[in-house]
């Protein structure tokens, strides 16, 4: 869920997540909270601190979305227990033929990894960035190189054929009794 600043400055923030937690009968470990790196102030006690802060003590998760398009600091990933860093678009983007954006790619996969940090590059369109992705250790990546957005009763279908694809090529038979073709005829 994707909060803007002003509604994680909303006093009454918590009691609300919590109510509809409650409501749909949701452990508030289903809830993974999204905020834009550049939402989150240097204020330790501001109102979108103390939300924050709340809704991870509250047992949300806690996503830092377009990480490296703002002013985030390292000690602003500890404050906050984030959960999973997502990489911008802007450094996914063209990624497979660009040096200059693997290394920055692969330095921020290192620090999430030392920092003990799932990562999520947003923005994967080509099978090339998709690849180097995995190839550099991403954890996990999103947009339409996966999947374009679609109805829901199409959804099962893709996500079968998805885990078909995952699972590799389909394993040759080879040739049956009976069904040998005879080129000479």
């Amino acid at each position: 869920m994707n909060f803007s600043g002003s509604e994680l400055n909303n006093l009454r923030l918590i009691e609300k997540i919590s109510w509809e937690l409650g409501r749909f009968n949701l452990s508030p470990d289903r809830l993974a909270v999204e905020v834009l790196e550049s939402v989150i102030s240097g204020a330790a006690d501001d109102q979108i601190t103390l939300n924050i802060n709340s809704l991870v003590a509250l047992g949300c998760h806690f996503d830092l979305d377009g990480f490296g398009t703002g002013h985030a600091s390292i000690s602003s990933i500890r404050r906050f227990k984030i959960d999973r860093l997502k990489i911008d678009r802007s450094f996914v983007m063209k990624a497979d033929r660009d040096p200059e954006q693997q290394r920055m790619i692969s330095a921020v996969l290192t620090t999430a990894e030392r920092l003990n940090l799932v990562t999520l590059a947003e923005g994967v369109e080509t099978v090339g960035e998709d690849a180097l992705l995995a190839q550099l250790g991403c954890n996990h990546v999103q947009e339409f190189g996966i999947g374009k957005p679609m109805p829901f009763n199409e959804t099962l279908d893709w996500m079968q054929a998805h885990e078909d694809r995952l699972l590799g090529p389909p394993k040759s038979e080879g040739a049956k009794p009976g069904n040998q073709n005879n080129a000479n005829t």
